[in-house]
């Protein structure tokens, strides 16, 4: 089984994404272990659970997903992050992917887009979105929009 923990700051969110992946875990072999509604719980959880793949939100408050895929990443280097937004625009697709992501879905895709993206990361594949990787490829970061992790 691919042990995965879900971060998202809203509760029907997880719940949603949840029950998809549990319905189909006896096909996919994915299963939720845990979940997190903050950066802080995030890194609590992953460290306590040591999921195969950390299904991590944005925008949420504290030190929010961005800081928290780097703080993973860095801490457990096996554990594959996969960054679940809503933001498709912007230079914040590169800043994750750059922190170490796994890949990067949009909150858009499809659940079938999410299982592949899942057993990728466990393979060493990358995933991004479609249209996010349209935009990486034809723009990348837009002038005058510095990396956070840039000294």
């Amino acid at each position: 089984m691919i042990d995965v923990l879900l971060v998202d700051d809203h509760e029907l969110v997880r719940m949603g994404i949840r029950g998809l992946l549990d319905e189909r875990a006896a096909v996919t072999g994915i299963q939720v272990v845990g979940e997190a509604h903050s950066g802080e719980e995030a890194l609590v959880e992953a460290k306590r659970l040591k999921p195969d793949v950390v299904l991590m939100d944005i925008n949420m408050p504290g030190i929010g997903g961005l800081v928290a895929t780097r703080r993973i990443v860095e801490a457990q280097p096996s554990v594959k992050v996969l960054v679940l937004t809503a933001m498709d625009e912007g230079p914040v697709p590169r800043w994750v992917l750059e922190a170490g992501a796994s890949g990067y879905l949009t909150k858009g895709c499809r659940i079938e887009e999410m299982i592949a993206a899942i057993q990728g990361a466990m393979q060493g594949e990358r995933h991004i979105s479609p249209a996010v990787a349209q935009r990486l490829a034809l723009g990348g970061l837009a002038k005058g929009q510095a990396n956070p992790f840039d000294e």
